[in-house]
């Protein structure tokens, strides 16, 4: 399993262990919503943190994986709930690998409902 596999299988298992193992000591997360966090100590407090006020990520579906040249992405569709609220989260990791450790990971996520444009501009 590439170690981007295993960290989102991690979060999905509320593993903090688990997430950091594949995490280089100088890593760098930033999270879709702008959050840095620097090296597996921040992540572990980070999503420690989330997991006590109450997050739960129910589902986790890849659907889709690329690889090469030390980067390895993922698109996801995470069942989540936080602060109390079930939501649907889609999106894109992309993480650079060397030895196996994740020394860069970036996620992405869409702020909205999927849905063909229509002519008019969603606020």
């Amino acid at each position: 399993m590439n170690p981007l596999r295993a960290y989102l299988e991690s979060w999905h298992r509320q593993d903090i262990d688990g997430a950091c193992e594949v995490l280089d000591d100088g890593c760098v997360v930033v999270d879709s919503h702008g959050t840095v966090l620097r090296g597996p100590a921040a992540v572990a407090e980070w999503m420690s943190a989330w997991v006590s006020a109450g997050g739960v990520v129910h589902d986790l579906a890849v659907t889709e994986e690329t690889e090469g040249d030390g980067v390895v992405t993922a698109q996801w569709v995470l069942q989540v709930t936080w602060q109390g609220v079930e939501a649907t989260v889609e999106g894109r990791s992309v993480a650079h690998v060397r030895e196996d450790r994740i020394t860069y990971l970036r996620d992405y996520a869409t702020t909205g409902p999927l849905g063909d444009w229509d002519g008019t501009w969603q606020r």
